[in-house]
């Protein structure tokens, strides 16, 4: 098969993931409505689909898989989009050696997808995507001949995946424990059965499902060069050419100016008796020599890299350190301001930033040094990839799990000091915090041996259901607090109410959380998040 079938797999494997995104984001663990994983999945392949829709027609080529994969990456956000992200990577990048789809070529993508998506993963954890993947590929690999067509290859993968994804509670016990498949290796299922059911002739699909896609172009995609646009910054060229007598007569101004569209933008050609002034911003300063060359000899000539010249201004005006943090809310984005973050990228449980986001955050915070907060455990890893994709600043990650961590985090440090001095206080802030939340449970089931019905009020700690209570919000919060561990040791508890109403019936019970935490200083404030009736800090 040619390889822009390719385009048809990427396709279905796409619009199955977003028709099941609801599914996949209702198949989390926790009983609380934050589950994302389908959301995230959509997100990245939206990338994909962006420059599917920009590629059109024509055949794919080598250079396109890099494209492809960076868009998938900037537009990824949540662990599960990123390690989708980074599966993308080994498998398109493995068609660079190839100029056809068919069982040997889509072997060596699938064993390239899943090292990628293996080496992107600190301490894989089997039973999720990871073993999918693996798994799929591996069921493949022991069916593979030289008869096999690539349809039995893909319903080879599909079997793998499908058979292996029954198998991850046994993998992963807290999948087991709540009797819940992992949503990322399902997502992983829909996206490979998606993929098999484009090779169909008669697999056709409306774009314009895709309409976030569409609407929203991914920035940060690099730029071709086809006379329609200019990469960033690239070569200022400029030069005066003496055109041969004998080839005077051939050298058209017209033609000439409608050439140089293929190799830049922002020409000026003046053309004085048989002499030829150039000025032209290009990325191949070497081509463009060769096409005046052949009409005469150089008289001057000039080139100058931009791209360096523009980082020497920009890293000389920048400032040495500037703080980058995530938040889910307008009262923590204005106290994360206050605080003296420079910027704050919107978003947190349920609407994970997008690395994208994360670096325009850091491109707009315009330091030589960089402290990112992700505040969500779900955005670390996203976190992590600024480093290999924004080069202008050094990225330090202090791995804030929540926004309280974040607060903490923040409270504690000199404005004044230098970058090392501020990660460090952040990173000692953080020793000992521990994070509460409280929200309303959307499930029914036993957690941590904790009974819990749909429509209760439950109290986390640091992940851990602790306590649960019915319907009132007060009783909750009566229950929640003396059953935190060391709780009357805390110094400090700092309360994040969600909205106007929970802060009321928080500072009303301020008395009552002082007499569980009788050394402890109580602080409460809006934090406008979105889930969580409460987040509260304690340390």
């Amino acid at each position: 098969m040619e390889l822009s079938v390719l385009k048809k797999m990427l396709v279905g494997g796409a619009k199955k993931i977003l028709d099941n995104k609801q599914t996949l984001n209702e198949m989390n663990v926790f009983p609380i409505p934050d589950g994302d994983t389908g959301t995230n999945m959509d997100k990245t392949m939206s990338g994909i689909i962006k420059e599917l829709i920009e590629i059109g027609d024509r055949d794919l080529e080598s250079k396109d898989f890099d494209t492809l994969y960076t868009a998938a990456l900037m537009s990824s956000q949540g662990n599960s989009g990123v390690i989708l992200s980074q599966w993308l990577k080994g498998f398109l990048k493995a068609f660079k050696d190839y100029d056809e789809v068919n069982a040997g070529s889509l072997y060596a993508a699938f064993l390239s997808g899943t090292e990628s998506a293996y080496n992107s993963v600190a301490e894989p954890v089997e039973g999720t995507f990871l073993t999918v993947c693996r798994e799929a590929q591996e069921n493949a690999e022991d069916n593979l001949d030289e008869d096999t067509t690539t349809e039995q290859f893909m319903k080879d993968i599909v079997e793998g995946a499908s058979e292996s994804l029954k198998h991850t509670p046994e993998l992963l016990p807290v999948l087991k424990e709540y009797n819940v498949l992992d949503s990322g290796a399902m997502g992983f299922v829909c996206l490979v059965t998606g993929m098999l059911e484009a090779l169909d002739d008669t697999f056709t699909v409306d774009l314009s499902e895709f309409k976030s896609a569409v609407a929203k172009p991914v920035s940060g995609a690099p730029v071709s060069m086809g006379g329609k646009g200019l990469a960033e910054f690239g070569y200022c060229t400029e030069m005066i050419i003496q055109i041969d007598d004998d080839k005077a007569a051939s050298f058209n101004e017209d033609l000439v100016r409608s050439d140089m569209r293929d190799f830049g933008n922002s020409l000026v050609l003046v053309k004085d008796g048989n002499q030829v002034k150039v000025h032209i911003h290009t990325l191949k300063p070497e081509s463009v020599m060769a096409y005046y060359h052949r009409y005469g000899e150089f008289v001057k000539l000039k080139i100058e890299n931009m791209t360096i010249q523009h980082h020497e201004s920009f890293l000389a005006n920048l400032k040495e350190v500037a703080i980058v943090a995530v938040a889910d809310g307008d009262g923590f984005a204005d106290l994360f301001a206050d605080m003296g973050v420079t910027e704050v990228a919107r978003g947190g449980q349920s609407d994970n930033v997008s690395l994208q986001d994360l670096v325009d955050a850091c491109k707009k915070a315009s330091a030589k040094h960089v402290i990112l907060l992700p505040n969500n455990k779900n955005i670390i890893m996203t976190a992590e990839k600024v480093r290999e994709v924004y080069k202008d600043a050094v990225i330090h990650i202090v791995p804030t799990k929540s926004m309280a961590e974040g607060y903490l985090a923040l409270s504690l440090i000199d404005a004044g000091a230098s970058y090392e001095e501020i990660e460090k206080a952040m990173n000692k802030a953080l020793v000992g915090v521990h994070t509460g939340l409280i929200a309303k449970s959307d499930k029914t089931g036993v957690y941590n041996g904790v009974d819990v019905h749909a429509g209760d009020y439950i109290g986390v700690l640091d992940d851990d259901i602790i306590t649960c209570a019915d319907t009132v919000l007060k009783d909750c919060l009566m229950k929640f607090f003396p059953t935190v561990p060391s709780v009357t040791d805390c110094e400090s508890v700092m309360v994040f109410a969600g909205n106007d109403s929970d802060k009321a019936l928080s500072d009303a019970m301020t008395a009552d959380i002082k007499s569980f935490c009788p050394s402890a200083e109580i602080f409460s404030c809006l934090g406008g998040q979105n889930i969580y009736n409460y987040v509260i800090a304690f340390s």
